[in-house]
């Protein structure tokens, strides 16, 4: 089996020294590049599985790289770690990176976060769109996860959120309609779950259970969450009542807050799944806010 690719962008020897081992140790076939120019040419060619990037490197500085792989549909979906010794330049970003690590970086630290993103590595080779609504596909969507439950853990920042809704009585639908039919209904709901989103969210479908997802990355106040949820809401409720083939459709909507507690991306799909059932049995009210201690974490 091809081993993933890993791109180590950083000019002090010993830094790169340490992150190759951990990344060899890991499965990772590295790469290792010192200078700016060079990298963002290795980056447009290689299209690396993820890149460790230093801020401050000769010739092209990293936010320059980070931008330019940002800006470009090619190179936009590849994760960026970037490693930086300012705390308050990295604050600063013009573009967010997937993870920030500040050095000195401790060995368990990364080690750790390496293993933690390994299971994520098949899906970046996979399609990142779904072929029916246009959205993320599960797959891709559980790599941004992975980066989000990551970010917490690295930075202390307290919380993000998932945002989850389905419709209710979606096996009975997929076997009233045709194929053509179903797929229809479901990429039309898609816009109007999209409609009140940023057109930068992480938005994505699974089609095996029917629910749509989205990351909600900074949540400014306890209201917030709540208040998106209610919005996403109303702009799929119509379309279901409209579109209800006499099955009495409704849409469940919730948001699962997730903090550095959890342990792994597992848990907080088991979480949410759990959610999606106390909503279908209407043991809450949609839309609702669940987090682990509601839903028996511990």
């Amino acid at each position: 089996m091809e081993k993933p690719v890993a791109l180590i962008v950083e000019d002090d020897r010993d830094i790169v020294a340490l992150f190759r081992h951990v990344l060899d140790i890991a499965g990772y076939h590295t790469e290792i590049v010192l200078n700016g120019i060079e990298a963002m040419e290795r980056i447009e060619k290689l299209l690396p599985n993820i890149v460790l990037l230093d801020l401050q490197l000769p010739g092209m500085s990293g936010v320059e790289i980070l931008k330019r792989m940002r800006s470009q549909e090619s190179m936009s979906r590849i994760p960026v770690v970037v490693i930086t010794a300012y705390a308050p330049y990295a604050d600063s970003l013009p573009v967010e990176p997937d993870l920030l690590l500040l050095k000195p970086v401790d060995i368990n630290q990364l080690s750790s976060l390496v293993q933690r993103l390994q299971a994520t590595q098949g899906a970046m080779r996979e399609p990142s769109h779904d072929a029916v609504t246009g959205l993320y596909t599960f797959s891709f969507f559980t790599v941004r996860l992975a980066f989000s439950l990551e970010r917490v853990k690295q930075t202390g920042l307290r919380r993000f959120g998932v945002l989850f809704a389905d419709v209710t009585h979606a096996a009975q639908l997929k076997k009233q309609l045709s194929d053509e039919e179903y797929n229809k209904f479901y990429r039309k709901l898609a816009d109007q779950f999209r409609l009140t989103l940023r057109p930068t969210d992480t938005m994505a479908w699974s089609p095996t259970d029917g629910v749509f997802l989205t990351l909600i990355e900074e949540i400014p106040n306890p209201e917030a969450p709540l208040r998106i949820a209610s919005r996403v809401r109303d702009s799929m409720k119509k379309f279901v009542e409209d579109n209800d083939h006499g099955l009495g459709l409704r849409t469940n909507l919730g948001v699962l807050l997730c903090d550095a507690e959890y342990e792994d991306i597992q848990q907080i799909l088991k979480d949410i799944q759990h959610a999606r059932t106390l909503l279908q049995e209407r043991q809450y009210t949609s839309p609702a806010i669940f987090d682990r201690e509601m839903l028996g974490g511990k």
